[in-house]
């Protein structure tokens, strides 16, 4: 067997809705100030040497799979051994709907999310974080909400089986790239800015419907080792663990 080890940072929203599978969406932010206009970018390795980057959302845009052949394990979301554990819990991730809009009937689009990837295979878990996170009112800075653990980078571990291989497949002409059996593989999938900011966190805002009347952005958190305030910190990672989303033509629910 071998493994294929997939890290997200940045703006990513994770619909979480089912526990069999899981879609992160890539949001866009085109009409923002240039340093504000968030860029995916996939980089693929194998043992730390870049074998294939796609870059933007002229290669990256709409549906796109990960196919493990022959059937890949079933997926699933790690339990940390100890809170020293370098994989945590993903429940750490701030979940939008649930956390920051409880009692409102906010639902996040997924098609409004310009590429979307899709698992139905692999581990997944967290790992970075920062604590004690203070997310207020965007406009009054007013504190709203409060987190003493999140989760600020995801990873997912796609075991292939022995004989196997995996295609990272994109509905669209952008050439889709094959997983040999038997190597072990990095991939990174980024959606960032020229700016690093917490206030970007605005941009999940993009995607769901209706927009509340206060946006709650974080504005403060301490990193493991570092202290991160507004303005001097990546874009955080979200997740949607209410808001549905359909699987692409040809594909079918597990």
């Amino acid at each position: 067997m071998s493994t294929i080890r997939f890290t997200f940072e940045d703006l990513c929203a994770f619909f979480t809705k089912y526990p069999s599978r899981l879609m992160v969406g890539m949001i866009a932010t085109d009409n923002e100030a240039p340093e504000d206009i968030h860029s995916p970018h996939i980089v693929i390795k194998e043992n730390g040497v870049v074998k294939r980057e796609y870059q933007d959302f002229a290669e990256i845009n709409g549906d796109i799979t990960l196919d493990v052949y022959p059937k890949g394990e079933r997926f699933t979301h790690y339990t940390p051994r100890s809170a020293r554990d370098p994989r945590q819990s993903f429940k750490s991730v701030v979940d939008i709907e649930k956390q920051l809009y409880p009692a409102t009937g906010l639902k996040a689009d997924p098609k409004a999310c310009r590429a979307r990837l899709h698992f139905n295979s692999g581990e997944l878990y967290t790992c970075a974080h920062a604590i004690n996170a203070v997310f207020a009112d965007a406009k009054t800075k007013e504190t709203q909400a409060t987190a003493p653990l999140i989760g600020t980078k995801a990873g997912l571990d796609v075991t292939v089986p022995k004989n196997g291989y995996a295609v990272l497949h994109f509905h669209n002409d952008t050439e889709d790239f094959v997983f040999k059996g038997g190597r072990d593989y990095q991939v990174e999938v980024v959606n960032r800015a020229p700016a690093i900011d917490f206030n970007h966190f605005r941009f999940f805002y993009n995607i769901v419907k209706p927009k509340p009347k206060t946006k709650l952005i974080p504005v403060s958190a301490q990193g493991i080792g570092v202290n991160v305030k507004a303005g001097d910190w990546a874009c955080l990672i979200g997740a949607f663990s209410k808001s549905d989303y359909q699987l692409p033509k040809g594909k079918s629910k597990r």
